[in-house]
């Protein structure tokens, strides 16, 4: 409890212990924690500097080419929001992670991880979504993989995206 003056009061955001045993939602947020798993794991697992670079995507010399290769999950709740969706946002996410890069999209893929159960029309309606929005960003869908989890383990359906594409700028950032 903290003391301001004559008022009492107790804080409502308590600090996360930086050292908890387990994985945590907050390590999948992008601040301190998302962090501490990649300067305490990842970067010792998979030590290289491309990796070590810390950009959107990695981006280097390949076949005489200048590219960008990036790779990101979607787990968003609900699946359909205003202005959007789950496919839409995984597309166009992984186009602005290239961009952030200086990249040119080229070529995308897709992992789907869908519940038992999940509606086909959904599917079917984030499939529709996520060739519009690779339509308008000039990005193919080239390879993609579909699993299924069991009832009650999924949430409906994550989505995990790759795109490569040719550096054609300086990254802007």
């Amino acid at each position: 409890m903290s003391v301001r003056g004559e008022v009492a009061f107790e804080s409502a955001c308590p600090m996360p212990d930086l050292n908890p045993p387990r994985v945590l939602m907050a390590h999948g947020g992008g601040g301190r924690m998302a962090q501490r798993l990649l300067d305490e794991i990842f970067l010792p697992a998979f030590d290289n500097p491309l990796l070590a670079a810390r950009l959107d995507g990695a981006v280097g010399e390949l076949g005489g080419a200048r590219i960008a290769f990036t790779t990101d999950s979607y787990v968003v709740r609900p699946i359909f929001f205003p202005g959007g969706d789950i496919g839409s946002l995984a597309v166009n996410g992984t186009v602005n992670d290239l961009a952030m890069c200086g990249a040119r999209p080229a070529w995308m893929s897709a992992g789907f991880l869908i519940e038992e159960g999940f509606p086909i029309a959904d599917l079917r309606r984030v499939a529709d979504s996520m060739r519009r929005a690779a339509d308008a960003a000039g990005v193919r869908l080239v390879t993609g993989d579909t699993k299924v989890v069991d009832a009650g383990k999924g949430d409906g359906l994550y989505l995990a995206t790759s795109g490569v594409g040719e550096v054609v700028a300086r990254a802007p950032l």
